[in-house]
This record gives C-alpha cells, sequence and structure tokens, in this order.
C-alpha cells in the first residue's frame, strides 16, 4: 500500500463489506471507497465537496437549539401567598355571584360576604407598606409567616377550631391560609346575616350537585394564575374526598367564633319560623305539631344561635339546624309514636287528635331509584360500583367525569387517541330542584289525605282512670339504628338528610334532648310536689 494514502476510521456501527474482513480503517481512491485490506467497498457514491467541506468525514456537529424562555414560572414565598389568596378571592366571588344570579338571592350578600371576608383577611400581619387588594384592587397583599389564624390543611383532615389562638409561630405559613370549605362557610354566615332560611344542607347539596363552584374549584381560576401556584397550594384548591355535611356544619360554627373572638361580633339565630315550616313541610309532617316544638324550645331553653366556646352554653350540639331538628323529631314522637298504642286526646286542639299514618307516609316519602345517576351521586361512586352500573348510569358518569376532571390543561392522552375517540361538548344539565319541588308537594298532598281525626275524650273531675293512654305516655327513646322500628328509622334518615348530617348523629342529639326533657319534667313533677305540700 501507498504511504500516502489517508485512512479514515469507520463511523459507529460500519464495518467493512467483506465478510470475515475486520479491518477497521478505510480509504477513497479514485472516487471508489477501500477498506485497510484492500476490498472495495459495494454501495459507496462519492459526491462533490466544497474546499471548504474537504475531510469533513468524522466530525461532529451540534445545532444550536433556540433558548426559550420560560414562561410558567412558579412562585414561592410571599408572592405565592399573596396569589394564593387572590384565587382564593375569585372562587369566593365566583361562589356569591351564582346565588345571587342564578338563585335570585338579594344583592347585600355580595357586600356582606365581602366584608366577612376583609375582616378574615385582617387575622394575618400584612406589611405596613402594602394594602389590601380586596377593595381597592390596586395594592398587594403579604402575610407573615407568624401570623395567627385557623388550621388550614386540605380538606379530609382533622382540624382545630378557627377561633383558638395559637402560640406556635413556627407552624408551617400555608396551614394559617383559609381553606377552601371556609368560602361554604363564608356564604351560608351572609345569609344568616340577612335572616334567610338557607340551611348548611342546601349548601351542602349544591356542592356535591356541582351547582356551586366547590368540587375542582381550581378549574374556575385562570391558567395564567394557576400554573404559577406551588403544589401545595395548588392541592389546597382541590378536594381529596366528597364534601361531609358535618364538617361543613363544624366549619360554620367555628367561623362564627372566629369572628366573636377576633371583632366581637354577634351572629343573628336561626329564622326559626320559617325554617319550622320548611322542614315540617319537606317532611310532610302535620302542622298541628308546630305549637308543640315551639312550646320544647321554651321547656328546654334551646338557643338557636352560633355562641363563642366562652358563653356556649351546655347544648346538646353546637349546630343549631341540628337542634332544631331534634326538636321536631321528638315532638313528632310525642304526638305520633312508631308504635300500635291508640292514643286518646283530651280535645281537638291537642296535637294528637290528628294521626299520622306512618305506612302510609313511608309509601309516599319514598323515591323510585333513577335509571341513571341522580345529580351529586357520581362523585360518591367508586371502583367496585362500576360492576353494577347499567348502561345509563356508566354514561353519566363519564359526562360527569369529562365536566369536572377535564380542563384547558395540556392532555396527557396521546393525540391519536383523542382522534380516535372524540369528546363533544355536552348540553348544560337541567335544573332539577322545580322537578323535587314538585314531588314533595305531591308525598305532603299523600300524607295529608291519609291523616284520620280521633275522637276526644275529656279527662272530667274525680275521673282517676289510667285505661286511657295519652299523648306522651309509654315514650320510647332510641339509643343506637337497631333500635328503630321500620318506620322510625326511615323518618329519621330522611330528617338526617334534610340537615345534612349522619342518622347516628342524628340520634345522639335527639337523645341528648330526650335527657334534657326528662329532667326537666322530674323538675316539674318535684316543685309541683312542694307545692302541694305547702
Amino acid at each position: 500500500m501507498s504511504p500516502h494514502i489517508e485512512y479514515q476510521r469507520f463511523r459507529r456501527g460500519e464495518s467493512c463489506t467483506e465478510e470475515g474482513c475486520r479491518a477497521r480503517k478505510f480509504y477513497i481512491e479514485d472516487g471508489k471507497k477501500f477498506c485497510q485490506r484492500g476490498h472495495e467497498q459495494a454501495g459507496f457514491t462519492q459526491t462533490q465537496q466544497d474546499e471548504d467541506d474537504w475531510n469533513a468525514q468524522g466530525k461532529k456537529s451540534r445545532r444550536k437549539r433556540e433558548e426559550k424562555e420560560r414562561v410558567e414560572t412558579i412562585l414561592g414565598g410571599s408572592d405565592a401567598k399573596e396569589l394564593y389568596l387572590q384565587c382564593y378571592q375569585l372562587i369566593l366571588w365566583k361562589q356569591c355571584h351564582w346565588l345571587v344570579t342564578t338563585l335570585g338571592l338579594p344583592g347585600e350578600l355580595r357586600v356582606i360576604v365581602r366584608d366577612l371576608w376583609e375582616l378574615r383577611l385582617r387575622s394575618f400581619h400584612i406589611s405596613r407598606d402594602e394594602k389590601s387588594a380586596y377593595g381597592s384592587g390596586t395594592g398587594t397583599m403579604m402575610f407573615s409567616s407568624a401570623s395567627e389564624g385557623d388550621n388550614t390543611d386540605t380538606d379530609g383532615v382533622t382540624h382545630r377550631s378557627i377561633g383558638s389562638r395559637r402560640s406556635k409561630k413556627s407552624a408551617v405559613t400555608e396551614e394559617k391560609l383559609p381553606r377552601l370549605i371556609e368560602t361554604l362557610a363564608l356564604c351560608y354566615l351572609g345569609t344568616l346575616l340577612l335572616k334567610m332560611p338557607v340551611t348548611v344542607e342546601d349548601f351542602h347539596r349544591w356542592a356535591l350537585q356541582d351547582r356551586i363552584t366547590y368540587n375542582r374549584a381550581i378549574k374556575e381560576v385562570p391558567k395564567e394564575m394557576r400554573s404559577k401556584l406551588p403544589a401545595h397550594f395548588h392541592a389546597a384548591l382541590e378536594i381529596k374526598a366528597p364534601l361531609d355535611g358535618t364538617r361543613l356544619h363544624t366549619t360554620v360554627v367555628s367561623l362564627a367564633e372566629f369572628f366573636n373572638l377576633e371583632f366581637e361580633m354577634e351572629f343573628p339565630r336561626l329564622n326559626v319560623p320559617l325554617l319550622i315550616f320548611r322542614y315540617m313541610t319537606e317532611l310532610c309532617l302535620p302542622v298541628e305539631l308546630y305549637p308543640a316544638i315551639r312550646r320544647l324550645e321554651t321547656l328546654l331553653e334551646v338557643d338557636f344561635s352560633h355562641h363563642s366556646h366562652r358563653k356556649r352554653t351546655a347544648e346538646p350540639t353546637p349546630h343549631p339546624e341540628i337542634r332544631l331538628m331534634g326538636l321536631i323529631v321528638i315532638a313528632t314522637k310525642l304526638a305520633h309514636p312508631f308504635d300500635d298504642v291508640d292514643r286518646i286526646p283530651e280535645s281537638y286542639s291537642d296535637p294528637s287528635a290528628v294521626k299520622m299514618n306512618w305506612p302510609q307516609w313511608a309509601k309516599s316519602t319514598s323515591r323510585n331509584p333513577p335509571r341513571g345517576l341522580a345529580r351529586g351521586e357520581a362523585i360518591k361512586v367508586i371502583d367496585t360500583d362500576v360492576w353494577n352500573m347499567n348502561a345509563q348510569k356508566l354514561d353519566d358518569y363519564l359526562d360527569w367525569y369529562q365536566n369536572t376532571w377535564i380542563d384547558d390543561r395540556d392532555p396527557k392522552v396521546s393525540e391519536q387517541i383523542l382522534q380516535i375517540f372524540p369528546l363533544d361538548d355536552l348540553p348544560p344539565q337541567p335544573d332539577a330542584e322545580d322537578s323535587c319541588l314538585e314531588q314533595d308537594i305531591a308525598s305532603l298532598k299523600d300524607v295529608q289525605g291519609s291523616l284520620f281525626l280521633q275522637e276526644p275524650q275529656p279527662i272530667e273531675d274525680g275521673d282517676t282512670s289510667e285505661e286511657v293512654v295519652r299523648a306522651g305516655e309509654l315514650y320510647k327513646r332510641y339509643r343506637s339504628e337497631e333500635e328503630l322500628p321500620k318506620e322510625a328509622k326511615a323518618f329519621f334518615e330522611l330528617a338526617a338528610s334534610k340537615v345534612g348530617v349522619s342518622l347516628g348523629k342524628l340520634l345522639r342529639t335527639v337523645f341528648r334532648l330526650e335527657v334534657q326533657l326528662e329532667r326537666w319534667r322530674l323538675a316539674d313533677r318535684k316543685r309541683q310536689s312542694l307545692e302541694e305540700s305547702d
């Protein structure tokens, strides 16, 4: 071989085309390519090269990538907390907007909730040179990590009372910011200040049915804002489990305590007459029970207002609406017990003069299960429920999933799959409130038609006969679900659903009120005996 030949190495993965040749170098001569041992390489074609490209084989070249500016910046520190509160405030505004524009509540509700939110913000330490952005719209809000407030872990965790004063200043800053569930509590307290017959269960039901902004509330925040939130603040605006009614009651009480302790604010008591009428209508009870309920309220000195823990009396439960439902249940049991004992009224003005037909009540208040998923049930579906779903329920669940969990973020599903299975726009869900109201009115008419009047038997002077059983006698208290008769269990379950708590929670509240009533009865009997002895 000529010593002036320029050898070059084969590229990685390339070798001589001659079988068995292990040459590692090659050279080009007269437009042909030969290996180091002289084997001509088949399939080689030499192209004309410029002088600048001479001897360019084997050189590495890298393409310069265009540097893209990172637009989505994750904020931290005070900026992140400020952005979180702005997102939180936007969600609260959307909730008030829905209450006023869709439900038709008074426009003053917006002003009241805004003022409550402004007071809530005062619990944080704001820098001297910064102002609140709620009223002016131009300032910024910066909050110190040493601020006193509530334990604001995300939903699904045990929380400390908002009104409790904490001395540990080393706690995590994020735990002192407001929780998502407090938006519903603020809106409820706004309706309470307006003396409106809106209940905590109403907000609980609206949230489960995706009517008011709560489930996936982060979707209501513009993408430009939520993309800059840190992960823990982003998770704080998400839910980890369906909203629990008892926890919403507790949040309302804690928030009312906070306003009372920090600002000495006293919230008015419930609009008791309208709420009693509403509960009696929804439970299909006769109107004759109303005086008995108000009488029980006076005897037991039950207060239907929110008190701070320093002023709270020995109530069976701190939740006023649950206490009110407990009195309704007791009045119903006194006048219309769940047994077969005939109780003779003393006069036609006695609440027991009208007797309840409990089997007919259970039949009229029961609802036939819908073919599909009822509104608000999709969020409660678990993996094992899928095996028992029909086609309509599966379609309803997938429609709910599309509306709830698919947003404007970058899709993680391949575009080819989305082209094969495109997602059509879903029509807005119809409002089911009117149909439910019509069903309640029809059930009430059926129950009222099944009532029958009992012939009274007045007590005559000197009559000591004990054969006549009056209303309130042979009264039975229930401590567990197993003790409830069939019709009683159906009544308790319906009553518990109207206040958004479990059956066990209502049973415990009713039992404690019954114990108070028994103590009053014994004290009254002792007082009468002392008066007779004098």
